[in-house]
């Protein structure tokens, strides 16, 4: 019975993790090491204890996946650390195929939301004229300094949005042992008779 939960119950504790992230990265801009590499170990200790060897390889395709995706944007200086190693423990959990998913659904987000900002600001021409301008010099231009392309984006809150996406994409939202087996503890107990 363990067995079928456990993928019930290791979601619930991803999508905590998500939220603790989403929320510190909203307020200070980062996210910790602290939460990236327990949710990291975690992880894979569940995928070992529960699926076995198995469960370890797809953990560490997972997260290698998650990393190898970011890892460029990072390297641009495009989003920090924190979100790279929280997509790489994000991978652990879910898995080769689904990270690929949930780093689209992240990445779209991201850029929709990055989008409407520069769009509401009114720097949507200067926006496009500089990204036109790199394309056919073929050299990364920074945005100036005071434009809104500048601002620090807390893209906890995107992988948050795309693991979601993903998660039920793959139809691992719907809990059905964990709600089977509490529905089965509260007959017993004779709630909701």
């Amino acid at each position: 019975m363990l067995d079928y939960q456990t993928y019930d119950l290791s979601t619930v504790f991803l999508l905590l993790v998500l939220v603790v992230a989403a929320l510190i990265d909203l307020r200070r801009n980062r996210i910790p090491n602290w939460l990236t590499f327990s949710t990291f170990g975690i992880g894979l200790s569940l995928q070992l204890i529960f699926l076995g060897s198995d469960g370890l390889i797809n953990g560490l395709s997972g997260a290698g996946v998650g990393l190898a995706l970011l890892l460029p944007f990072f390297l641009m200086g495009g989003m920090g650390a924190g979100d790279v190693k929280l997509m790489a423990a994000v991978g652990c959990f879910i898995g080769m195929t689904p990270v690929l998913l949930a780093t689209a659904f992240s990445l779209l987000l991201a850029g929709g939301y990055a989008l409407l900002l520069i769009g509401v600001k009114g720097q949507l021409s200067a926006f496009m004229q500089r990204y036109m301008v790199s394309v056919q010099t073929r050299t990364w231009i920074l945005p100036e300094t005071n434009s809104i392309a500048r601002r620090r984006f807390p893209f906890a809150l995107a992988i948050a949005g795309g693991t979601v996406i993903a998660l039920g994409w793959y139809s691992k939202l719907d809990f059905y042992h964990l709600t089977s087996e509490l529905s089965y503890q509260w007959q017993l107990l004779g709630v909701g008779q």
